[in-house]
């Protein structure tokens, strides 16, 4: 394939073949309609007992407007097959995945010894409400020197597949007293905010994953996590009774020590309704800022540089595309993970294409960009799936004892922009957003100021303590498309 800035639509493809095949796309009426420009190459169609072979040559943007742009995003892909040429649009031969189609897959050697450890629950009977936060503190693998956990894979119960919408395991402050039973990770026990540091986590369409050669998450040493938080967030919308869950993470480490201890940074918009969508918004961004020079602060001791390995977004139902972006002096000089095609139902971790090193002092912007054409009400942040989330999970080493990097905005602000009356605490200001007559011009109106209001930017340590300023965004730009000269099949 050629580079993704590369436009050559005269170019020959190296694989031109006869081939009863076409480049076409759907408008209104099934069957597709060919296009004008074809602009692929069928390479190889087989098939075997088991398996039918496609492989087809593109260039990732033909420019074609009936043609997708292959780049770092999650692809849907349909596959709609049938014994011949005839078939028809049905149900029963449609297969539908969502692929993360540009991933770098690395070939990974496993070390001569590996142990496997489980962080699950054991026939938790699931509520039958819409939203259930179980939580429970499990142990630690109990061992006499240091190993590094390299790999861990999602253990989805079958009973619960449809319900369980995320897994988190956090690392917890060894002064807590801690005891087995299931309780409301969002309830009463205060124990549970005091296990902030996140050190896996899967969500829906999750898939195992194997940390960086150079890198693996400390254990067995006196200052390493001696218990950990699990966290199973169940969406049970359809209120069904008597499911037992056993779901959890499944870990895997060794003996066998790799260069750099990791850790993982929760960035974005800290989960509250102040984060909050107008209804019948088609494109609404919200943001959340990390502020590094505040680490140095909260751990009271200077801190070197971070060197940024891979990256999980996590948004819910509204969101359709997410970035995280690296600023220094106030300027954007990168990307820690974006994906500009967000798939709810395919949350995985994937790998930057090379490491980034983050200095302290650098500022990360997480954007999360939502559609609620199909809601009438506000949308808020919160931890129901029908709310919303915005957090990008950064994995980094060297290691270090910090939980969150992230921000809220000044809803008062927002608000005095939308002529409503400034609001003598926080949960009037959010109860205000129901008060606005949202149309497209007010919608304009709390979109521009979310670019200008001021946020209170924090870090927070293990044991949920924080240090905070009020801060402002750098400036947003918008992604810039590929350039296509004027269309001409």
């Amino acid at each position: 394939m050629l580079p993704s800035h590369t436009v050559l639509r005269s170019a020959p493809s190296p694989y031109r073949k006869e081939q009863d095949s076409k480049d076409a796309h759907t408008e209104v009426d099934w069957p597709p309609v060919r296009d004008e420009s074809q602009d692929y190459d069928l390479i190889k169609l087989s098939r075997n007992d088991t398996h039918s072979i496609l492989r087809v040559w593109r260039r990732w943007f033909t420019c074609d407007p009936y043609d997708l742009e292959i780049q770092n995003n999650t692809v849907r892909v349909i596959v709609i097959y049938g014994e011949d040429n005839g078939f028809q649009l049905s149900e029963d031969h449609i297969f539908k995945k969502s692929i993360y189609f540009m991933e770098i897959l690395q070939e990974i050697i496993f070390p001569d010894v590996m142990i496997s450890y489980d962080f699950k629950l054991n026939d938790f009977l699931i509520p039958d409400q819409d939203t259930t936060y179980a939580c429970t503190f499990l142990p630690m693998p109990k061992l006499s020197r240091k190993h590094h956990i390299i790999r861990y894979e999602p253990i989805i119960d079958p009973d619960a597949a449809d319900i369980v919408h995320h897994i988190l395991v956090y690392g917890c402050d060894s002064s807590l007293h801690f005891t087995s039973e299931i309780g409301d990770c969002y309830g009463g026990d205060l124990r549970y905010p005091k296990c902030m540091n996140s050190m896996f986590g899967t969500a829906v369409g999750g898939e195992p994953f194997d940390f960086p050669p150079e890198m693996g998450v400390s254990i067995g040493t006196e200052k390493d996590v001696k218990y950990i938080r699990l966290e199973i967030h169940y969406s049970n919308f359809e209120n069904k009774k008597g499911i037992l869950d056993s779901s959890g993470v499944r870990i895997f480490y060794t003996p066998e020590l790799r260069p750099h201890d990791s850790a993982i940074i929760m960035t974005g918009i800290f989960t509250f309704p102040i984060h909050f969508i107008p209804p019948g918004s088609e494109s609404y961004r919200n943001y959340g800022l990390c502020n590094t020079h505040l680490i140095p602060k909260m751990l009271g001791e200077p801190v070197g540089d971070l060197t940024v390995t891979s990256f999980l977004l996590h948004g819910h139902l509204t969101v359709r595309r997410m970035r995280i972006m690296h600023y220094r002096n106030g300027k954007l000089i990168g990307s820690l993970g974006e994906d500009l095609k967000y798939d709810f139902s395919f949350q995985q971790c994937r790998n930057l294409p090379e490491t980034v090193t983050v200095k302290i002092g650098d500022q990360i912007v997480v954007e999360c960009d939502s559609s609620t054409v199909d809601r009438e009400g506000v949308t808020f942040g919160g931890p129901s799936t029908l709310n919303e989330m915005c957090i990008g999970f950064l994995f980094y080493y060297p290691e270090l004892p910090i939980a969150a990097c992230w921000s809220y905005q000044d809803i008062n602000q927002v608000m005095e922009a939308l002529d409503q009356e400034r609001a003598d605490n926080i949960m009037e200001a959010i109860m205000n957003t129901d008060s606005v007559d949202w149309d497209d011009e007010t919608r304009k109106t709390a979109q521009q100021a979310a670019l200008k209001v001021n946020h209170l930017a924090m870090v927070q340590n293990r044991a949920g303590d924080n240090v905070n300023e009020t801060s402002e965004l750098p400036p947003i730009f918008e992604p810039i498309p590929h350039p296509c000269p004027e269309y001409s099949p």
